[in-house]
């Protein structure tokens, strides 16, 4: 059996996909590195830009690295600003919007290695690793 080993991640390092027109995100942990119950990276969000609202198949975990963030969680709004954390349990629409001059960075966590997105819009599922190929 091949035996899993820690890892580092350098943020620079790690090529950024576009999301959203202008949003970027960059993935850290993944199946691929070995984890078997987790995924997490950050996404950056530019000034007036916001992710598309969505649930998940399993709890999120987002903290503000950057900026200030308005995140619309379950049909309530909140103000959340540089080292504040949200929680989201499971099938609960979310979205993070920055209305600030300055980009919104945040570090994310999904709590499954398996985690999916579903677009409230349009009601697509997609599994959250097929989103970043």
């Amino acid at each position: 059996m091949k035996q899993i080993k820690e890892k580092i991640f350098k943020e620079q390092k790690i090529k950024p996909i576009k999301r959203f027109g202008s949003v970027k995100t960059k993935i850290f942990i993944n199946k691929k590195q070995g984890s078997k119950k987790m995924i997490s990276g950050i996404t950056i969000i530019p000034q007036n830009k916001s992710i598309n609202l969505h649930y998940h198949n399993c709890e999120e975990a987002v903290m503000i690295l950057e900026g200030t963030a308005i995140a619309e969680i379950n049909k309530k709004k909140y103000i959340l600003k540089k080292g504040e954390v949200s929680w989201i349990p499971a099938k609960i629409p979310h979205r993070f919007m920055n209305k600030k001059k300055e980009k919104l960075k945040i570090y994310w966590t999904y709590a499954n290695a398996n985690a999916t997105r579903t677009d409230v819009l349009t009601d697509k599922t997609n599994k959250i690793l097929n989103e970043h190929k």
